[in-house]
């Protein structure tokens, strides 16, 4: 497919029309509740309060400073509660966010969900693969609206670039690099000395992301949203993953790793062909922000660079013709190619193969709220089919729990069966 003006703004305008989300005049508001007002959970919070026809009821968490937090931003009218379940019991509501330490998304979720709530869980779905296949069985058995925090699935860029790969505007993906790279050590400050008592217990707690007794690390917490996009964008699951990494940089008593690189195998299947493998390389690092979060899906025709607000798609210069392939004179050309070395004058400077990319330009957005935006729409329709549902997050939580599994065999791991 050439590439032009026309076929790229006809795919995105296409992918960009949306029904409108606006609550009707006699229609009751949705009565949610937010469990976990800590950082995330306080963004969560915010975004609640600026949608029309939400009405948030309650606020949860059993740290009082959170607690405090999240209540400020929630409003007046937000009931506060310690205890998840008290708050389940007395205001019974409709909808419920849930922003939590993994170790906790299994137990508050099913709970949840046996309250006869709908439920927006935050990313990664679970714990363990085997808590979060239990949980979609629940999802499906209780017919609840449910949707994980994938966020990139609500991001006007990331949809109008799958719309654009699955329309073939860049040919046949062959490669996929993504990385989520920062410099800060991940560590929250403890706002008590560490001569307190309570210190070690109150570390753990605001650091939990640091231990594995709580968190997946990295790939849980950065590496879920990436691997989503590469799942959604090929439309499939990895076979399998080699990853390695380490605690090489903070060694300052975590152990989950600092540093993490990953390689993953897709295969494709194509209409008349034998499969074929997609590699795709993924790392993340908290030593050196260089190349940021974003990912690079490449293809035969062109590349897409992506990140959550901006992305470009470049061309592929000569895609469309191969003089040496076919043709009378292919073999004499290929033998000149091999006798000559230089033929081809393929150049060394990394710029030399992008050209002026198309931007793919679209209003500034809040992927956090229109996720929100989203599962809300949903619960009032009690339509099930979310952006993210808990098919979307079995299949994102084994891809990077996988990877984990990996760093610790020191060798190949392939994805557990899903159904």
């Amino acid at each position: 497919m050439a590439i032009t003006r026309r076929t790229f703004l006809g795919t995105a305008g296409a992918i960009l029309t949306t029904r409108n989300l606006l609550q009707a005049d006699d229609e009751p508001p949705v009565r949610v509740a937010v469990i976990g007002a800590g950082g995330r959970g306080s963004d969560l919070i915010r975004a609640l309060t600026t949608i029309e026809g939400v009405q948030l009821v309650g606020v949860c968490d059993d740290y009082p400073p959170h607690l405090e937090q999240g209540a400020k931003y929630a409003g007046p009218k937000s009931k506060t509660f310690a205890d998840y379940r008290k708050l389940l019991d007395d205001l019974k509501p409709q909808a419920v966010v849930i922003a939590v330490p993994l170790r906790l998304h299994y137990r508050i979720a099913a709970d949840c969900l046996a309250a006869e709530c709908d439920v927006f869980l935050e990313k990664t779905m679970c714990y363990t693969f085997v808590e979060a296949k239990k949980l979609a069985q629940q999802v499906a058995t209780s017919k609840r609206v449910f949707q994980i925090g994938l966020q990139r699935r609500s991001n006007a860029i990331y949809k109008q670039a799958q719309a654009m790969v699955a329309a073939g505007m860049i040919g046949q993906v062959t490669s996929i690099k993504a990385q989520w790279h920062r410099n800060n050590s991940w560590r929250r400050p403890v706002p008590v000395p560490k001569t307190d008592e309570h210190w070690p217990a109150l570390e753990r707690r605001l650091n939990w992301r640091l231990y594995k007794a709580y968190s997946g690390g990295l790939m849980a917490e950065l590496g879920s949203h990436q691997l989503d996009v590469v799942n959604w964008f090929l439309g499939t699951h990895p076979k399998r993953v080699f990853a390695s990494g380490g605690v090489d940089y903070y060694r300052d008593g975590r152990d989950v790793c600092d540093n993490i690189s990953c390689l993953y195998e897709y295969e494709i299947a194509t209409t008349n062909q034998r499969p074929y493998t997609v590699r795709v390389s993924y790392s993340s690092i908290c030593n050196n922000a260089y190349e940021g979060a974003a990912e690079l899906i490449m293809g035969t025709k062109g590349t897409l660079y992506l990140t959550s607000a901006k992305g470009l798609l470049f061309q592929e210069k000569g895609a469309d013709a191969v003089p040496w392939e076919g043709g009378s004179n292919a073999a004499n050309a290929n033998a000149a190619v091999v006798t000559a070395g230089k033929t081809l004058m393929l150049p060394n400077d990394p710029w030399a193969h992008r050209g002026t990319p198309f931007e793919i330009d679209i209003a500034d957005g809040n992927d956090t709220r229109d996720q929100l935006v989203s599962f809300i729409d949903h619960v009032r329709r009690q339509d099930v089919r979310t952006i993210a549902d808990a098919s979307v997050g079995l299949t994102d939580c084994a891809t990077i729990l996988i990877a984990n599994q990996s760093v610790e065999a020191g060798g190949w791991v392939e994805l557990p069966t899903l159904s």
